[in-house]
């Protein structure tokens, strides 16, 4: 089954800006794919159709069979997204955030516990879990987003990053 794919999709925004035009390509299950590009080359505008947040102006993509503009909630329970800014709260610790986003994704308070623990150790986070999120450093809060996208078990992963080194 294909993963994703995508034929010939455009989003237009306000006085006919174009931030993608005419995108077409597939990729199976399991292939690692990157986009690279400059500052408004459509990177983020690609992601954001893919998961349903945005509905394309022209064309059509699907992730595993789902349309994401007719169904957002079913790519949702599929996919795992990090962007450059995570949502998560500053108020919890870093144990906390991870079991409510399980709880988010429908995961029972035990199996979003046992499942959150085990992505802090992956992700060298272990001896933080019990900090609050606002004493994170920006490193550790991207390895916790990491996780929170991680933390239902999704088939497929969205990372974006629009940081250049």
């Amino acid at each position: 089954m294909k993963a994703i794919t995508a034929d010939n999709l455009s989003k237009r925004y306000a006085q006919d800006n174009k931030a993608l035009d005419s995108v077409s390509f597939t990729l199976d299950e399991g292939v690692i794919f990157g986009f690279l590009g400059p500052n408004g080359a459509g990177k983020t505008t690609s992601v954001k159709l893919l998961n349903g947040i945005l509905s394309p102006s022209d064309g059509a993509c699907s992730v595993f069979g789902i349309d994401p503009a007719a169904s957002p909630e079913q790519v949702h329970k599929l996919a795992g997204v990090v962007t450059e800014h995570a949502q998560m709260y500053d108020n919890l610790t870093g144990l906390q955030n991870l079991v409510f986003y399980g709880s988010v994704f429908g995961l029972v308070a035990a199996d979003s516990n046992q499942r959150a623990l085990l992505l802090l150790e992956e992700l060298g986070l272990m001896e933080a879990r019990d900090k609050r999120l606002s004493a994170y450093s920006t490193g550790m809060r991207q390895r916790l987003s990491l996780a929170r996208a991680m933390i239902h078990s999704p088939k497929i992963l969205f990372l974006v990053s629009i940081r250049v080194v």
